[in-house]
């Protein structure tokens, strides 16, 4: 499966549910998620790395296999042969005839085939292992950008929360103080209580002449 390019990025959930506010667990989630595919990607370049091996082995036995169907036309040929652990043998081929060669016709099962059909199947292989090759390292890319993309929007996210958390609080209204002067009661007449009226007792009171 190859996807290309970075369309669709935006449209990923975690860069999605990034607000303009968000807290310590959306960051959490979008740090989660950016390992994951970092180890994705680990895990991809660990298989065209593989892969790459895979490619160099069939191309030298394509190439090893064309040499003798060329030697073999002038009646004898030769070639050197890695068995593995630092050891070569010399092959020599005396006839005008090519000869054949054991190769894996799949699912485990091997066949004896001639020089020039076996090279024909290793070399239909080498092309499905090189469009594998080609599918994955696509692959990397796409995942390579979007966790570019993820990256960048974690550091937008945290600078505005670290933002967010460094703002002084707001200062309360300042407190009437105590020594504050009352508000100036009315000194209307109407409002202060009025005298009792005493009441004239003249022509009533007793004199020492009467």
């Amino acid at each position: 499966m190859s996807v290309s390019g970075s369309a669709g990025f935006i449209n990923d959930p975690v860069v999605r549910g990034v607000s303009a506010m968000v807290d310590r667990s959306e960051l959490q989630r979008m740090a989660r998620t950016i390992d994951a595919h970092r180890k994705q990607l680990d895990d991809l370049h660990t298989q065209i790395e593989r892969i790459s091996k895979v490619i160099e082995e069939h191309n030298v036995t394509a190439g090893i296999l064309s040499h003798l169907q060329k030697g073999v036309k002038s009646g004898a040929t030769s070639a050197r042969l890695s068995i593995g652990s630092g050891v070569t043998l010399r092959y020599a081929h005396q006839e005008k005839e090519q000869g054949t060669a054991l190769i894996d016709l799949g699912s485990g099962v091997f066949g004896e085939r001639p020089w020039d059909e076996a090279e024909t199947i290793t070399r239909e292989r080498l092309d499905g292992i090189e469009m594998l090759q080609k599918e994955l390292k696509e692959q990397s890319t796409t995942l390579e950008e979007k966790i570019t993309v993820l990256a960048e929007t974690f550091n937008e996210a945290a600078s505005t929360l670290t933002a967010a958390t460094q703002q002084p609080p707001p200062h309360p209204a300042p407190a009437p103080s105590e020594g504050s002067e009352p508000a100036e009661e009315s000194t209307t007449d109407e409002s202060q209580p009025r005298p009792p009226r005493r009441s004239s007792r003249r022509g009533k009171e007793l004199t020492l002449d009467d």
